[in-house]
């Protein structure tokens, strides 16, 4: 399974059931066109959907991420953490998913992928997680799902998108990188230990000036 090693939803942060299809982010003209534009690609993407939703269809989603996250080694140390976080917790709510985007890749009504982002400010909108089934795997489906997250990104007036992976998901980091993304730092977590971000910049001037800004330079030859 590739995806956003980032955050692993956990049981109470998964979204509720049943499932909504609604449109709120795309809009209902969007949504269509979304549809529209993974018909028209070639092979085993012509049966693949993909969808805006209000909230994952459960119990699909909980047994996909449990799938995606099956090779994470279990940690008392870490489930004692949890424990401890979430007594702390207790009584303050839960946190906040307002502008949200959900986008469930489907073939026929069966789930085969997720991504998952949530705006950080008025800016940035961060990929938290996302992944597909092994068995979908290199056919496109998680560069779909990236490029929706883009064209959302771009419809919503965000500036840059970001997201955390770890070190060794060659798979999704070379994706990304054929998308547009750049490598724009490391990060080293307590939980999934060494990370890679990515960041994808919203428009021409600003995808200008990160190339004039990261460009490497030499001495000028005197005339």
């Amino acid at each position: 399974m590739r995806f956003n090693r980032s955050l692993k939803p956990s049981a109470n942060g998964r979204p509720p059931c049943p499932v909504l299809w609604s449109a709120v982010h795309f809009g209902q003209i969007r949504r269509t066109a979304v549809v529209a534009r993974v018909a028209r690609t070639s092979g085993i993407m012509d049966t693949a959907t993909f969808r805006v939703v209000g909230a994952f269809p459960e119990p699909e989603f909980s047994a996909l991420v449990d799938e995606s996250f099956a090779d994470y080694v279990p940690s008392e140390l870490l489930a004692d953490v949890a424990r401890e976080e979430a007594v702390a917790r207790a009584g303050a709510g839960e946190p906040s998913t307002e502008g949200a985007l959900r986008i469930g890749a489907f073939r026929g009504e069966t789930l085969i992928g997720w991504t998952f982002a949530l705006p950080e400010g008025t800016s940035l909108l961060c990929m938290i997680n996302s992944g597909v089934t092994p068995a979908e795997q290199r056919k496109g489906i998680y560069s779909e799902l990236a490029r929706l997250v883009i064209e959302h990104a771009k419809s919503r007036g965000f500036t840059a998108i970001l997201s955390r992976h770890a070190a060794n998901n060659n798979a999704v980091i070379i994706a990304k990188l054929k998308l547009g993304f750049f490598i724009s730092g490391f990060e080293y977590s307590e939980v999934y230990g060494p990370l890679v971000r990515l960041t994808y910049l919203l428009g021409d001037q600003r995808r200008n000036l990160y190339k004039s800004r990261s460009s490497p330079i030499r001495r000028a030859r005197p005339t």
